[in-house]
């Protein structure tokens, strides 16, 4: 059994991976100062309202995602991603892992994020 763990713990290590957190440890987390808050949904969802604080808005459904996020996202410190209910979140926050980003996503996504009193802004 030992040989087997010992097998697989290399592609464990390769696995892409992020953090998922709900709304509250979300709002600890995009208070610190190394956190760069993005918003992943279409500009028309950003423009009707986002988390305060959320600087950027890069749609993750659109071809140019990854080319737009390396544009304006800094290397270093956490991307903290976000959508309307937690599924764009996700892949955004998988392609973002992949090319290197350290991501934690809003597992509830913006919906969520009303709902449990947190602070948006238009």
């Amino acid at each position: 059994m030992l040989i087997t763990f010992a097998a697989c713990s290399p592609l464990r290590s390769n696995r892409i991976s992020f953090g998922s957190l709900d709304a509250e440890h979300f709002s600890k987390l995009i208070q610190k100062d190394n956190v760069t808050l993005v918003d992943v949904r279409t500009s028309e969802e950003f423009a009707a309202g986002h988390i305060e604080g959320a600087k950027h808005n890069i749609d993750v459904r659109k071809s140019t995602f990854i080319d737009d996020a390396k544009k304006i996202l800094p290397n270093k410190g956490i991307i903290a991603v976000y959508c309307k209910g937690g599924v764009r979140s996700k892949t955004a926050a998988s392609q973002l892992a992949a090319h290197g980003y350290k991501v934690v996503e809003l597992s509830t996504g913006y919906d969520g994020w009303v709902k449990s009193g947190g602070k948006t802004t238009n």
